[in-house]
């Protein structure tokens, strides 16, 4: 049960993530999983599937095969789930949305689902922030060519969590700002399609 703001400070109080969250690695592949066979393939999301606070979508992503598919339910992602690198250089963040959903999570990737009154993309902006950032990176051990982040640890991670109502507002800035952002992107890659296409048209006629 997640615990509640303290009355007289004005400040929320501090709980761990694991009090506000369900944290859990991916399933790991085995060779085995790989090899190519019979069988339905499922969308799995890597490392290199997170980047810009999104997750790729489920067409974007590369497939496993698995021997006992039914294995793997229990990690597919939802809508609104945090992932977080769980081993790789770089840690990086991402936000699950609907063309995501149903992906299976990898053994690389740690899940964040919430519970009860925590709004996801709250949670996600603080987790993100340069605030949190740092104390997350030193959760991280290894060398410095592979760092891993163990799910257990980093449901252990002390933060804060302004009221319901405050979560509301924040997640709602996420999303926009999440949404406008790429679609600033896509759009751009479109213009820079269409410019090369008539640039190729000036430099060698119709392309037909």
């Amino acid at each position: 049960m997640i615990k509640k703001a303290a009355r007289n400070s004005g400040q929320p109080s501090a709980i761990r993530l694991g009090d506000a969250a369900n944290v859990f690695t991916g399933i790991g592949v085995s060779r085995e999983d790989t090899i190519e066979r019979e069988g339905e393939k499922l969308p799995m999301i890597g490392v290199r599937d997170i980047a810009d606070d999104a997750v790729a979508p489920i067409a974007a992503l590369d497939t496993v095969g698995f021997a006992r598919p039914e294995k793997a339910d229990a990690y597919r992602v939802r809508d609104g789930d945090i992932l977080v690198t769980g081993r790789g250089t770089a840690l990086k963040f991402g936000l699950v949305g609907r063309e995501t959903e149903g992906a299976i999570a990898s053994g690389n990737v740690i899940v964040i689902r919430t519970l009860g009154e925590v709004e996801p993309a709250a949670l996600y902006a603080v987790l993100s922030s340069e605030a949190y950032r740092p104390k997350i990176e030193l959760l991280r051990r290894g060398s410095t060519t592979l760092l891993s982040l163990s799910a257990k640890d980093l449901a252990k991670l002390e933060l804060q969590l302004p009221p319901i109502a405050e979560q509301r507002l924040i997640a709602a800035l996420v999303v926009e700002a999440r949404e406008a952002y790429h679609t600033a992107i896509n759009a751009a890659e479109i213009r820079r399609n269409l410019a090369r296409q008539l640039i190729m048209q000036r430099l060698f006629g119709s392309m037909n």
